[in-house]
């Protein structure tokens, strides 16, 4: 794999280092080295040859001894790229890693995932419509992986008692890592592809409030939901012998945290999310609101530095990377001469919204959503400015749509690894509600845009 890398990385790099990129495509040198930067970065990102954050570092660090010094008069001042690591997108992200952390440390989710196991006792069809349900919610605010090990952490003990191929255990091992998936479109912080996509947009004056994302994504993520779960009775558990109430065993006493603290961090929580919902109201910035999780759990030794040291930094180095390289594309132009390469100037907003949906969902189902992200999203940057959020939110939300495969997402690997689901029920599963939810989410996602006047399909 290592060599293979090297020698596809090697390949596409050489033509740019020649300088013969310029004369194949018409690129003038300061964009072939945007292309250049470009390669190296995908490439590493796809391949993980280092880490994935050293790459985002990568980044930053050509762009500022290699691009800027090559780019002359007019050159943009290194602050562009090096404040995409400290943006209000960062921001946004870090606010909802500390409100992940404090939910795990504080076992708000195990309240919440037990409240639902405990009140769907005895039917396997609520049982799986409360799972989903409550997955998808919590992945909404979670990391969708983390959202999944946490799941899967409590229901799978519970499923000792039924047979590695049984219809309820495959149903379930489907459920949760799938809701994971769809839950995480479901708000502005709910899954990175949000986050990036949402940061693209804001560098083109496009600014989506947290209650108008959910306004139109959570219909979407609603609908998607109720069919995964209906897609999963009618393969698994139509007319097969119910079996949930082996599921239940009496449980162990486990300690909780204090009583007032886990009440404070609840407030915490619900003062951040409805700062986030009325952001178009008060005026303030999510990215700002953002601050407020972090600072009162922080300040007030709710959360320790250990916790602190253990957020994902990485990630935010990942999407700061991210960013600066779209960044870079804008400013060099590259984005815009790829969309006129591609023709796209004469299509519709509808059809750059099918389009660019459509492709982020195909190539999502093989790498990793969030560099998929990172490769489309500063395309769309550079095509009309009556597209760019159709085609932005299509290549934002397409990134999220995909899992056929165990190697679609983390959730799907995570699930997959548990045993008793193949790869082919994965894909017949997966690939149909892949399917199913980008309908949902063109026509009635599609149809909300259109309804509340952001996007004018007729142009």
């Amino acid at each position: 794999m290592k060599f293979s890398s090297l020698l596809i990385l090697s390949i596409l790099m050489v033509p740019s280092l020649l300088g013969y990129y310029q004369l194949w495509f018409g690129l003038s040198a300061i964009q072939e080295i945007n292309l250049a930067i470009g390669i190296l970065a995908s490439v590493l990102w796809l391949s993980e040859l280092i880490p994935m954050f050293v790459t985002g570092f990568l980044v930053l660090f050509l762009e500022l001894i290699w691009l800027i010094p090559s780019w002359g008069i007019g050159a943009p001042k290194p602050s562009v790229f090096i404040s995409c690591f400290f943006s209000e997108t960062i921001l946004l992200f870090l606010g909802g890693f500390v409100i992940s952390q404090a939910i795990s440390n504080y076992r708000l989710d195990h309240t919440l995932a037990r409240i639902v196991i405990k009140e769907t006792k005895g039917s396997s069809v609520l049982l799986l419509v409360g799972l989903a349900f409550t997955t998808g919610f919590l992945s909404c605010w979670m990391n969708n992986t983390a959202t999944t090990a946490m799941m899967l952490g409590l229901v799978v003990p519970m499923m000792k008692s039924l047979n590695e191929f049984s219809h309820l255990r495959k149903s379930i091992l489907f459920v949760i890592p799938f809701s994971a998936n769809l839950g995480g479109i479901g708000t502005p912080v709910g899954t990175l592809p949000n986050v990036i996509g949402i940061g693209y947009m804001k560098q083109k004056g496009i600014d989506i409030g947290f209650l108008p994302w959910m306004g139109f994504a959570i219909p979407v993520c609603f609908l998607c939901i109720a069919f995964l779960c209906y897609l999963l009775y009618f393969f698994f558990l139509r007319n097969k012998p119910e079996e949930a109430l082996q599921l239940f065993a009496p449980e162990k006493s486990e300690k909780e945290p204090a009583d007032l603290k886990k009440q404070f961090s609840l407030c915490i929580i619900i003062i951040t999310v409805l700062g986030w919902l009325t952001s178009d109201f008060h005026g303030i910035s999510i990215g700002t609101i953002a601050l407020f999780p972090v600072i009162v759990f922080f300040g007030l030794r709710l959360l320790s530095l250990e916790d602190f040291r253990s957020l994902s930094w990485d990630v935010l180095i990942l999407m700061g990377g991210g960013i600066a390289l779209g960044k870079a594309m804008e400013e060099t132009g590259l984005a815009k001469h790829i969309i006129e390469s591609f023709e796209l100037d004469g299509m519709s907003s509808l059809s750059l919204f099918i389009f660019f949906s459509l492709m982020s969902l195909l190539l999502s189902c093989f790498l990793s959503n969030t560099s998929v992200a990172n490769l489309i999203l500063p395309i769309t940057m550079g095509i009309p400015e009556h597209a760019i959020l159709p085609s932005a939110l299509g290549a934002t939300i397409g990134a999220s749509l995909a899992m056929p495969f165990p190697i679609s997402t983390p959730p799907n690997a995570l699930a997959f690894s548990y045993g008793g689901i193949k790869s082919s029920e994965m894909a017949k599963i997966g690939g149909l509600i892949s399917f199913i939810s980008l309908l949902i989410f063109l026509i009635v996602g599609g149809g909300i845009l259109y309804f509340m006047n952001w996007v004018d399909f007729s142009i």
